[in-house]
């Protein structure tokens, strides 16, 4: 009874402090709501304009209304928006919470959230590796609460802050979640900018009402958000963290269809590159090819599915991007085209025509789906002090996407690295990667997380060359003993990073230790203790697949990790020493282990130390080792996607 009365006053103190605000303002007869009444859907088909000029019968005038409403009844009617509000707000909190959510903060992931009500709208959630947060879309009003709680659980924040919104177009199915956050979610979400291309209101007028209602709404909500508004250009080229965008296309006064102004653009990250396209049509989508299809630019990984999956773009603006992925975010009225009037299966048939790998359907349920793995190679696969500069150049000839830089091949007298201007030399190495196409992606520190000297060496030119994950090898041995026990390994190391993490914040830099050979080390579990121990986005671990191996662990141990890994060391071996061989040369069953990857989740690189068949062998033979290592990777890489 006790534990009841309590949460019931609880619920009150909530209540109390949603409503308050709106209360305040009704008092003193202030309006506090744009637009509470919204309109009606746009239908997923209607890609014709409407030319009789009439307003939505739906569509009602609350100005009018307010004129006539009195300050008792509005009142009312605002404390009842709030009371639904904050009860929407317990609804979708409990079912984000049941869904099992997957954090991705400082992770590269797309999040396609479902439709809690079966209803069209576009929306997307992406995390990046270096800790930003953009929005593509966000759907309609009733969506917010799901939105909102959703947004709160892939974060990891209690209030999170989205650093750029982006608008596809002015329909109610892809702008009402920011108009609602805008106004009656301040106190939960910020963000920094919104970016948009809508023409005015009146631009619309007799042709789509829909559209005139949502640019009407943003424009009366722009004191909200005074000065963070930036408007889309074709042609304009900028970054959000490690997101780079392209815009190929914005609103064309020369089609008076809001579908076709819609935003086409592409982001490029993490390797990956994706194409965001709202509704656009046939002509949007034609303009795009005529001008972009001969540039490469349009060839993409990823592809969201024009206007929920029909009467969209065209064929050959899909047969352009030639994506390996699909995305549909799309309810299953639309895609299974049950009111019979839809064009859902003609592309459904192109799809299927192109050849596309994998295909997300939000109907299936709120998503994570990872970017496309980098393929990257250690520069183990070369002596100590080989020029790093030549390493590069041999490593991009053989098409690897991204280097794993080892510093603890640079550990000798007179080495850069050790040297006064080694940050310069660091420099002068991310240049000539960059200049190459293959970026410096992870790096791996000399020594062990104590070895604070080497590890803050380490850090400080990770960070310069680019490289945005460093291993840092665990402690094992204390005073000369290999440390056995869990609790003296956690204590140990814990005391060691949390020294480290200043710094590897600093530089943003994500420290990761790895399941090493040697007492408690080899324990991948203990290893994912440790993170969760640490606390820190700046602090991961590692899953070696070969160390687990032949420590007496198969790949199903991750399944019983606490934390899934923010990368891995790809090798093989025979289950009875450290072979780091070419996967298929040892014993270690592959499949297994992508299968146990993709159960906890894994949104990281192929990070190959399959370095010793290469660093033993002559010179003129690495090639062809390499070569053949790259080959396989990209099967695996299949295989994980």
């Amino acid at each position: 009874m006790k534990k009841t009365m309590i949460g019931i006053l609880l619920a009150l103190v909530l209540l109390f402090t949603s409503a308050a605000p709106a209360l305040a303002f009704a008092a003193d007869g202030a309006q506090t709501g744009i637009a509470a009444d919204e309109p009606a859907d746009a239908d997923a088909a209607a890609q014709e304009p409407a030319t009789d000029g009439a307003v939505p019968e739906d569509v009602p005038d609350q100005a009018a209304d307010e004129k006539t409403e009195s300050g008792f009844v509005r009142f009312f009617r605002n404390l009842f928006d709030c009371i639904r509000r904050w009860w929407d707000r317990m609804v979708q909190h409990f079912r984000v919470g049941k869904e099992g959510v997957k954090n991705t903060q400082m992770q590269n992931a797309i999040h396609m959230l479902k439709s809690v009500t079966d209803t069209i709208g576009d929306s997307f959630i992406i995390t990046t590796e270096d800790g930003k947060v953009i929005v593509v879309d966000g759907g309609q009003k009733s969506e917010t609460p799901y939105f909102v709680e959703y947004l709160k659980a892939a974060t990891g924040m209690k209030k999170p802050h989205i650093d750029a919104w982006f608008l596809s177009h002015a329909h109610d199915d892809h702008c009402e979640v920011f108009l609602e956050v805008a106004e009656h979610y301040a106190d939960q979400v910020t963000f920094d900018k919104v970016y948009a291309n809508f023409p005015e209101a009146s631009f619309y007028d007799g042709y789509d009402e829909w559209a005139v209602q949502v640019i009407t709404d943003y424009n009366r909500l722009m004191p909200l958000y005074e000065g963070k508004t930036a408007e889309l250009a074709e042609g304009d080229v900028f970054s959000v963290g490690a997101a780079k965008f392209t815009v190929f296309y914005t609103f064309n006064p020369e089609w008076r269809n809001c579908n076709e102004g819609s935003t086409i653009m592409r982001m490029d990250l993490g390797g990956t590159s994706v194409i965001f396209n709202g509704d656009a049509g046939v002509n949007a989508g034609n303009y795009v090819v005529e001008k972009y299809g001969g540039t490469g630019l349009l060839d993409c990984d990823y592809c969201k599915m024009s206007h929920h999956g029909q009467d969209g773009v065209g064929r050959n603006f899909y047969e352009a991007v030639n994506p390996e992925v699909c995305l549909w975010p799309t309810p299953t009225w639309v895609y299974e085209n049950t009111n019979g009037n839809l064009t859902t299966f003609e592309t459904r048939a192109w799809v299927a025509d192109l050849g596309v790998k994998r295909e997300y359907k939000s109907f299936e349920g709120s998503q994570v789906i990872p970017m496309k793995p980098r393929i990257v190679t250690t520069t183990d696969v070369f002596e100590d002090g080989y020029p790093a500069e030549t390493a590069v150049d041999r490593l991009a000839a053989l098409g690897y996407e991204g280097i794993d830089m080892g510093f603890d091949y640079w550990v000798f007298d007179g080495s850069p690295f050790l040297g006064d201007d080694y940050l310069a030399w660091a420099r002068s190495l991310r240049a000539h990667a960059d200049e190459a196409g293959v970026p410096y992606t992870h790096a791996h520190a000399p020594g062990e997380a104590d070895d604070y000297d080497y590890a803050v060496r380490s850090i400080r030119a990770a960070s310069v060359l680019g490289a945005r994950y460093l291993v840092v090898h665990p402690v094992f041995n204390s005073n000369g003993t290999t440390i056995k026990t869990k609790a003296r390994f956690i204590a140990v190391n814990a005391a060691a990073i949390k020294k480290l993490l200043p710094v590897a914040q600093e530089c943003g830099v994500v420290l990761v230790s790895e399941n090493i050979l040697w007492g408690a080390s080899a324990d991948p579990r203990i290893i994912a203790d440790l993170v969760k121990q640490v606390g820190s986005p700046y602090f991961g671990w590692c899953f070696d697949v070969g160390h687990a191996w032949c420590s007496g662990y198969g790949p199903e141990i991750l399944r019983s990790c606490s934390v899934a890994p923010l990368s891995v060391h790809i090798q093989d071996n025979d289950g009875t020493g450290d072979g780091h061989l070419i996967p298929g040369d040892g014993t270690i069953d592959w499949d297994e282990f992508i299968d146990a990857l993709k159960a906890v989740h894994y949104l990281g690189d192929c990070v190959l130390e399959a370095h010793h068949q290469s660093l033993w062998a002559p010179d003129a033979e690495r090639d062809a080792i390499l070569a053949r290592l790259f080959d396989v990777a990209v099967g695996l890489r299949g295989k994980m996607m």
